[in-house]
């Protein structure tokens, strides 16, 4: 079954038609999948971050060898 929806995304707000499966999930929010990236970007700013020369994961400690370390233990 199809539900009537509305993008979520304050720059669309495009009406479609989403899964009702979905809608109880929770998901269907959105029109696309750009339209949901563009509000997790302005949520976020994670790929601002990482343009601007930050990887977005600066509490992981490459100091103690990084992720793979515990495999030469």
């Amino acid at each position: 079954m199809q539900v009537d929806r509305k993008c979520e995304n304050k720059k669309c707000g495009m009406p479609f038609k989403a899964r009702s499966a979905d809608v109880k999930r929770g998901w269907a929010r959105f029109c696309s999948k750009s339209c949901k990236a563009t509000a997790q970007e302005a949520r976020t700013g994670q790929f601002a971050r990482v343009l601007a020369g930050g990887s977005g994961g600066e509490d992981i400690d490459y100091e103690g060898g990084g992720w793979d370390a515990h495999k030469n233990a």
